[in-house]
């Protein structure tokens, strides 16, 4: 029914296709390693934070944490991040 050369265009369309689907699903895959990678560091910062806040309120010894500048490098952080992965915030 079909020339011997379009079958064989059709087959390579459908390994083709195969491939784009098998990438998407990798993708999809990398984005999630990403974006739990960047949630471990924010929370792994934000305990670092109220740490060393309590310490130096209970041994005065180095000066408070100044929250408001954490929130910003924060957002500084997220802002460089999402950027950098395309991500929109």
């Amino acid at each position: 029914m079909y020339e011997p050369e379009v079958i064989e265009l059709i087959e390579y369309c459908q390994e083709l296709e195969g491939e784009v689907l098998e990438k998407k699903i990798e993708d999809t895959y990398s984005k999630e390693e990403i974006y739990l990678q960047i949630l471990k560091e924010i929370y792994d910062s934000c305990d670092k934070t109220l740490t060393d806040d309590q310490l130096s309120e209970r041994f005065k010894e180095i000066p408070r944490v100044d929250f408001k500048e954490a929130v910003i490098n924060l957002k500084k952080y997220m802002g460089a991040v999402s950027q950098m992965y395309g991500f929109m915030l």
